[in-house]
């Protein structure tokens, strides 16, 4: 198991988010429903616009 210790989690959620669209597309392909929480695109954009962005 990848970073069973405690401490940064790195980019592993990085490397996970493309992980799980490559399991997600072939089985809403084959009719099997989506999985576990997704947000909507306006939470999504909630974190971009939220506090403490200083970049844009």
């Amino acid at each position: 198991m990848e970073n069973s210790g405690v401490g940064s989690l790195g980019s592993l959620l990085y490397r996970r988010a493309p992980g799980e669209a490559v399991a997600t597309a072939p089985a809403v392909r084959g009719g099997a429903p989506s999985t576990g929480p997704a947000p909507t695109y306006a939470q999504v954009q909630a974190l971009v616009d939220g506090p403490g962005v200083t970049c844009r």
